[in-house]
């Protein structure tokens, strides 16, 4: 699987000012299931833990950094994990119902 992380150079953004272009950085990011997850937070949730993987620090140093409650970066995390999880059960739902059942087929002879 490729990096899921963006490539190197992209900003971050301080969460104190507004910002339009959250989407853009989300999209940066090169594993497909990354953005749905992302979108399923609010914004500010979500610019959290964009910044999160950029910087490398724990999700408390992130929030503090970006001027909100170190427990907020907790909740950020469990709610990404909650996200995450519910993301990958609904995907293997959606493949287990579009799988195809063709009958068994048998050799000459055989009886099913």
């Amino acid at each position: 699987m490729p990096n899921a992380l963006p490539p190197h150079g992209s900003q971050l953004r301080c969460l104190a000012h507004p910002y339009d272009g959250l989407e853009a950085q989300i999209a940066k990011f090169t594993d497909p299931r990354i953005a749905p997850v992302l979108r399923g937070l609010h914004e500010s949730e979500a610019a959290l833990a964009v910044m999160w993987a950029y910087d490398g620090r724990s999700w408390a140093e992130c929030a503090a950094a970006a001027g909100l409650d170190r427990a907020v970066g907790e909740r950020v995390r469990r709610k990404l994990k909650r996200l995450g999880a519910r993301y990958m059960q609904r995907r293997s739902a959606a493949r287990a119902s579009t799988v195809v059942h063709r009958p068994v087929r048998t050799t000459p002879g055989e009886q099913v």
